[in-house]
């Protein structure tokens, strides 16, 4: 996980029609309390509409707001809300309350692409907060929640976990939980990041082995590998976190990366 810039919310998810269509949810709701406290909101897809998609995918880089992972090769991002909208699973337990936060559908801090094995299989409806006595239950509720999940659009994930080789690391206890409820030691990404880490190691070695080499053609080579590497750091670049663990402490990068991994530039 890197930190995520989303910038201003699509228009759609501010004019008088979004603000119609939320007006409507907590009418409902004040209306039918009892009805809302055992049963699902009716909320349409406007949160998915084109323009956040496109929103979305350029703010994440066509990456997945958790893993990391590309869209690609026919696999769709899916526009999750962090704060589940219509029903609420509490962690570990998995018991369902009703609402959820509806309020929250087509508000754009709260939405993300997501693979869908994050979605569906993991994420699901799990939102736990660090003192879950002071969770808002409605529209009406005004308490300052915090979340046990890392939010990266407005925290550094770095601070609460890190990548040994392939491996998704917790730094923090929240960095623990966040790396279970949303998959991340998931098979299929372990699997994608080792096949992309032997990439790294390849010509890292490479730079190493030929660093000495005073052949003006080897060292036009090693200064186009060791920018090759650089861009692998690069918030666009798949699994951009693992490698910036990977390549910490590296000479070749020492005015690219600090101690810690983290980008100078940034």
């Amino acid at each position: 996980m890197i930190k995520i810039n989303k910038g201003p919310s699509p228009v759609n998810l501010t004019n008088n029609f979004s603000k119609k269509r939320l007006k409507r949810l907590k009418d409902l709701y004040k209306d039918n309390t009892i009805f809302y406290q055992t049963n699902n909101f009716d909320i349409t897809d406007a949160y998915k509409s084109d323009s956040v998609k496109e929103t979305l995918e350029a703010v994440q880089f066509n990456k997945c707001s958790y893993s990391e992972a590309k869209f690609l090769g026919g696999v769709y991002p899916q526009v999750e809300h962090f704060r589940p909208k219509k029903m609420v699973d509490d962690y570990p337990s998995g018991s369902s309350h009703f609402p959820g936060y509806y309020w929250l559908a087509y508000d754009w801090s709260n939405l993300f692409f997501s693979m869908p094995l994050i979605n569906c299989s993991y994420k699901k409806n799990f939102f736990p907060l660090e003192a879950p006595h002071q969770r808002n239950r409605n529209h009406l509720d005004s308490f300052v929640e915090f979340p046990t999940l890392i939010d990266p659009s407005i925290e550094d994930p770095r601070d609460h976990i890190y990548f040994y080789n392939e491996d998704v690391i917790y730094k923090t206890e929240r960095g623990r939980v966040s790396i279970k409820i949303l998959g991340l030691r998931d098979p299929q990404f372990m699997e994608a990041r080792l096949a992309h880490l032997k990439t790294l190691k390849i010509l890292k070695k490479w730079v190493d082995n030929s660093w000495n080499d005073k052949e003006l053609d080897t060292q036009i080579l090693v200064a186009e590998t060791t920018s090759m590497l650089s861009d692998y750091l690069l918030p666009d670049a798949t699994f951009s976190s693992m490698a910036r663990d990977f390549l910490k402490g590296w000479p070749p990068l020492a005015l690219v990366l600090d101690s810690d991994g983290n980008l100078l530039s940034s």
